[in-house]
């Protein structure tokens, strides 16, 4: 179980607050489009990936990430696909030095893996061996590199996955 502690304290009391990072993370290099591959996610894995109303907003970096849910309740599980970039243009002011009146930016939900194209979030995995299958299943899938776990404790921006 991962956790992330944070205390603030003030004059009068001293609050503790907990995030918990308790979840698979799982890491996906792909060249496909968010809802190809939710398509093929949910044929490979035998789950129902459905895109989320909203998607996941940060309006201090003014961007948002497309965001695709499934709870599995006979599983006691939850699956979460998001991508990782936004990509988005910005007009550039006059009297700079570019060619163009529009620039193109990327931000980035988890900046320290700017090569990871998705991530999928997954609370209630019973095992290694589940999180293994499930990896080997996802490596199956044609336009995906690779995909691999990763400790969401090791990501300075591991708060940006809590929603």
């Amino acid at each position: 179980m991962f956790s992330f502690k944070l205390t603030i304290v003030s004059k009068i009391h001293c609050i503790d607050f907990e995030f918990d990072h308790d979840y698979d993370l799982i890491g996906i290099h792909s060249v496909l489009a968010d809802y190809r591959m939710a398509y093929f996610l949910n044929n490979y894995l035998s789950i129902q990936l459905r895109r989320f109303k909203n998607d996941l907003d940060f309006e201090f970096k003014n961007c948002s990430f497309p965001l695709y849910r499934f709870e599995d309740e006979t599983a006691y599980a939850s699956w979460s696909l998001i991508a990782n970039k936004h990509v988005f243009t910005e007009n550039v002011t006059e009297g700079g030095s570019n060619l163009f009146l529009e620039e193109t930016k990327i931000s980035y939900l988890i900046p320290e893996k700017k090569n990871v194209d998705y991530f999928i979030k997954i609370n209630g995995l019973k095992d290694d061996v589940e999180l293994s299958t499930t990896l080997l299943n996802i490596n199956k899938i044609n336009n995906i590199m690779a995909s691999y776990a990763i400790d969401p404790m090791d990501l300075k921006s591991r708060d940006n996955l809590i929603f």
